[in-house]
Parts: structure tokens; C-alpha cells; sequence
């Protein structure tokens, strides 16, 4: 006989997102029967269809909400009268009349450590900033961005060869897996909220075009391959421009090269169709562009020469 472990039966948790991420931690939920109903923001019609498609979730769970509309957002707060609230990547600073609309506050699912990565994107910084451990943090939602009292907080590794895909599946797996212990720690919220340092905080901005742009000249391999880890699959890769033409790498391998190479970054050192295209790096590293993107689609290993990327060429 199966038995079924229900925490928490007397709670309704409302959802914030704008990412399919948030998936699984609304499947435990539901399995959970704390589920009150998702926002999502209405400009987001891909992730409205997914989410109406999917068949888990009736439709007048679903809302949608126009992000400058504060008046709609109290109505869907106050109508669902949840005793708590989760974000996950919602992309809005909620005010303090909303904040203190559920009895149990906002709490938001922040995929990076804090006070040390304060930002909307805090996935992309990490990886970026090659650290070797990421984290899930969930904090009680202020008035003030990712600055709320931690109520808890697990580190993820962070291997070379993450992606921020990658990283952002391993944080929305771990958040459903500790969704229950979360909702338990929300019950028992007296005592358990640690507030942040401000000494070892930092905030981080969106990415702009300058983080994920590479610049061969003064980059070393590892920050280039950082930059493209974290430009993947977002933003398609990491930007870079051969014979004026733009094109996004996905993915690259650094090779090791027992002789010495010409001092001159982003010169094709080496390209053919079975052992594909090799590029030299600042630090005299090799590396191997293994797929790229650009506006006639994904290409991968030697089928990429037909871009432009042949022996000779310099990435600008």
C-alpha cells in the first residue's frame, strides 16, 4: 500500500513566474494540495500556452496580469486570499501593500547565493564569474531587492561544464525537492529567519550586451568559455564577429597544444571537417568551437567552415 505524506493540508501557496523552471515546484505543490493558482505576466504567451496545455493546472488557477497594473495585482492577490506567496524569476518589485496582503508574506526563490548575488539574474553571474558553487536561497520577500531574511539556503555545485541551463535545471530540481521541507519552515517561521549582512552583499544587473560579447584580445580561455556557458541557451551564445559577420557560440572545448603558438587571439589556428575548428586564446590556449548559432540556424563540428570559420581568420 502506498502512503502519501501531505504537509502543511490548511496552506494555499500562490505562485509568481515567467519561467518554465518553475514547473516542477508547482507540480509538488499540487501533489502536495497546497496549490492555489499561478500569475504569470501577460506578454509571456508561450509560457500562458505551456502552462494551460499541460493539463495540470484548471484554468481559473491560471492568471495573468499586465506588470505595470499594481490594482490588478492586488485584486489577484485578495481574490486567491493565499497564506503565502512564491516568486520564481517574476520580473516586478512588489510593494509593501502587497507584501503584506498574505497572512505568511511573499517568499521568493532566488537561484544564487545571498547577500553575495543580488540580482534578477543571478545564474548568468555566477557562471560568468566562474564560481564553483551556486545556491538555492529562499528569503522572505521586503521592500528592498533579494535583501529579505534568509529561511533557507542549500549550495550547488558549479561544474566547468555547466551551462545556464543546466544550472537553472539543477536549482528548479532542488527547489522541488525542498519545497516541502520550505512549506514546513514557513510554519514554523518564528525564530528561523536569518537576517542577510549587508557587509558581504553585491548587486548584479541583467546582463547587457557587453557581458556576453567575447573580447579575444583580453580574455583568457576559461573567462571565454564562462561566457559562453553563460550565455547558453538564453541568449543563444556568446557573441563574437569573424569577416563582419556576427555569430554565437554554444559551446567550446579548451584542447591541450604541446607547441607554441602564433601570439595572436582569435586567430583560426587550425580547421577542418573532422576534427573541426580551433581557436588560439590570450593565455596561448587552444580551444574548439564545438556549435555555434547564427540567423540560418545551429551548427555543429566541421559543418561550422561553412561560416567563415576557416584556418587564417581572426575573430575580431
Amino acid at each position: 500500500m502506498v502512503k502519501y505524506l501531505f504537509v502543511c493540508v490548511n496552506m494555499k501557496v500562490l505562485v509568481f513566474c515567467n519561467n518554465k523552471s518553475a514547473a516542477q515546484i508547482v507540480f509538488e505543490l499540487i501533489r502536495k494540495r497546497v496549490f492555489a493558482g499561478i500569475v504569470l505576466p501577460a506578454e509571456n504567451t508561450e509560457l500562458i500556452n505551456d502552462i494551460l496545455d499541460s493539463g495540470y493546472i484548471q484554468e481559473q488557477q491560471l492568471f495573468t496580469l499586465a506588470l505595470e497594473n499594481c490594482t490588478e495585482l492586488i485584486e489577484i492577490v485578495k481574490s486567491v486570499n493565499p497564506d503565502v506567496c512564491f516568486t520564481l524569476t517574476f520580473p516586478l518589485i512588489f510593494k509593501k501593500e502587497i507584501l503584506d496582503i498574505p497572512s505568511q508574506g511573499f517568499y521568493n526563490f532566488h537561484f544564487g547565493k545571498l547577500p553575495e548575488y543580488r540580482s534578477a539574474d543571478p545564474i548568468f553571474w555566477q557562471i560568468r564569474n566562474r564560481e564553483k558553487t551556486g545556491g538555492l536561497c529562499v528569503h522572505k520577500m521586503n521592500s528592498r531587492i533579494d535583501a529579505g531574511p534568509v529561511l533557507f539556503q542549500e549550495e550547488i555545485p558549479i561544474h566547468s561544464t555547466d551551462t545556464y541551463g543546466s544550472l537553472l535545471h539543477k536549482s528548479a530540481v532542488l527547489s522541488s525537492i525542498k519545497v516541502g521541507e520550505i512549506l514546513k519552515l514557513i510554519e514554523a517561521e518564528d525564530g528561523k529567519l536569518i537576517t542577510q549582512n549587508p557587509k558581504g552583499s553585491k548587486y548584479y544587473p541583467k546582463p547587457k550586451l557587453e557581458d556576453v560579447n567575447i573580447d579575444w584580445k583580453n580574455m583568457e580561455s576559461a573567462e571565454i568559455i564562462a561566457t559562453i556557458n553563460a550565455a547558453n541557451p538564453w541568449n543563444k551564445g556568446a557573441i563574437t564577429t569573424i569577416s563582419g559577420e556576427e555569430i554565437r557560440i554554444l559551446q567550446a572545448t579548451p584542447v591541450n597544444y604541446d607547441k607554441e603558438l602564433p601570439d595572436q587571439p582569435g586567430l583560426v589556428f587550425y580547421a577542418d571537417e573532422k576534427q573541426g575548428v580551433f581557436v588560439i586564446c590570450k593565455d596561448q590556449q587552444l580551444l574548439r568551437i564545438d556549435a555555434i548559432y547564427t540567423p540560418l540556424g545551429f551548427s555543429f563540428g566541421g559543418r561550422i567552415l561553412s561560416y567563415g570559420l576557416i584556418k587564417g581568420k581572426v575573430f575580431e
